[in-house]
């Protein structure tokens, strides 16, 4: 697989430049300097909507799930081209939107999360430690005073508990240093 070439500022205007004063054409500008002709028209469609500056990059880098539903059906409804869709949207490439619309055609919103990469550690321990909301003993039919009273009970005994575990763990922690 190729690894994906990126090019400066000064050379997509430089042939930009030259495509709008006529001294060469796409077709023949794409092949002299080693380009699809499909780049060079959407750097120029870039420079048309957005002058100069649609030709340093592509400012937003994601979209969310919301975004690109908008913008398919944008798309399908305005009867634009990919790129002119593409451009107005700063989608980095034509061939996004069309991948974005294949995948939302066989399933649906869901096709459009983006499942690259693994999912964070952090996440998935936070979720296996979540804290018990519910107190064992009390019943929907008590009154708030008994209530109240058993979840007192309760955290008292948690919070003993917790302070035995800490002991339990320092003295350990010290039998550790002793030679």
């Amino acid at each position: 697989m190729s690894k994906k070439q990126k090019y400066d500022f000064e050379f997509k205007l430089r042939l930009v430049t030259i495509i709008l004063q006529g001294k060469d054409s796409i077709c023949s500008l794409a092949k002299n300097e080693g380009l699809s002709k499909s780049n060079l028209q959407y750097w120029l469609r870039l420079y048309e909507y957005y002058g100069e500056q649609g030709l340093y990059g592509v400012a937003k880098k994601s979209f969310t799930k919301e975004e690109k539903v908008q913008i398919i059906q944008e798309y399908q409804a305005s009867g634009l081209s990919l790129a002119d869709t593409s451009v107005k949207h700063r989608i980095s490439n034509p061939s996004v939107l069309l991948q974005w619309n294949k995948k939302f055609q066989r399933n649906g919103f869901a096709g459009l999360a983006d499942n690259r990469g693994k999912p964070r550690k952090s996440d998935t321990i936070n979720n296996k430690m979540t804290k018990k909301t519910t107190i064992p003993g009390i019943n929907p039919a008590m009154s708030e005073v008994e209530k109240l009273r058993i979840e007192v009970e309760y955290l008292r005994a948690e919070n003993d508990y917790l302070k035995k575990l800490e002991a339990l763990a320092q003295s350990k922690q010290a039998k550790k240093k002793k030679p």
